[in-house]
């Protein structure tokens, strides 16, 4: 390889090494002396025109996150022209401080990998393209699991009618939507479900189960059961019934605080031979 062209190849990765490191200590003053006035950066989700623009991308991620970067690998690119491209691969690590991807912040350490292509004219950093790994991002920020993990615990104590155990499960503003009756609280709900249990004998069968954004969780559910004592004003006479229900939850710091119902009621009530409106 001829000198010269070495020369520039050692440069771009001495360049990049200046941008990691004022990066990392925040010194938006030596980044802005390495990146081009005109610079554009082509990262899927964000579009970044200029110096000011990419400044000010790099201080909500410090703010978002106190974000670091540890350079992994730097791949210089011996082009035509020289070596005007550099291509990274950096692990960035930092602290979920602040809401993303609609999720609020928990303090948990997060970090992910990012591999870019950097093009240099003149000295400064013109262009940019990357690739981050934004979905194990999300799954590291993300409140969906212990979300899931209420609502699943919801479910196995009703069937396994231990009652009292919602007690920790739910929010002390509790709210439930359901067309089929009013309810100011959870121990208002739980009589509910005794009644229905007493009555019906039902169990619970989980149909699917899935997040539907930050704090929500959808749950389809099929009840089963016999009619076993008197319900909706009908006396019992053993027969097996068994209705759908459609719910939506929502919950803060893992608790549920607020549901919305939609249950084949009338479907029950027409095996129960209840006169429909």
């Amino acid at each position: 390889m001829p000198t010269s062209d070495s020369t520039a190849v050692n440069a771009s990765v001495a360049l990049y090494r200046r941008f990691l490191d004022a990066f990392n200590a925040a010194d938006y003053d030596t980044v802005a002396e390495v990146i081009g006035a005109d610079f554009t950066d082509h990262h899927p989700g964000f579009e970044i025109k200029g110096l000011d623009d990419y400044l000010a991308a790099l201080r909500a991620a410090h703010a978002t996150y106190g974000l670091k970067g540890e350079l992994q690998e730097a791949l210089p690119v011996d082009g035509a022209d020289g070596g005007d491209k550099v291509v990274t691969r950096v692990k960035l690590t930092g602290t979920h401080g602040d809401t993303v991807f609609g999720f609020p912040a928990t303090g948990r350490g997060v970090e992910w990998t990012t591999t870019e292509i950097w093009r240099i004219e003149d000295g400064r950093f013109v262009e940019r393209w990357a690739q981050d790994d934004l979905l194990g991002l999300r799954e590291q920020v993300s409140t969906d699991a212990a979300n899931l993990a209420t609502v699943q615990a919801v479910s196995d104590a009703v069937n396994e009618r231990r009652y009292d155990d919602l007690d920790e499960l739910f929010g002390p503003t509790f709210r439930d939507n359901n067309p089929a009756w009013d309810v100011a609280s959870l121990d208002e709900l739980k009589v509910i479900i005794r009644a229905a249990h007493d009555a019906l004998d039902f169990t619970v069968h989980l149909d699917a189960l899935y997040p539907a954004s930050p704090d929500k969780v959808i749950m389809h559910i099929t009840f089963r059961g016999k009619h076993i004592a008197p319900f909706f004003g009908q006396e019992p006479d053993g027969r097996e019934v068994s209705w759908t229900s459609l719910e939506v939850y929502r919950l803060e710091d893992a608790k549920v605080v607020e549901r919305w119902v939609q249950a084949d009621t009338a479907g029950l009530m027409r095996q129960l031979d209840v006169p429909l409106p």
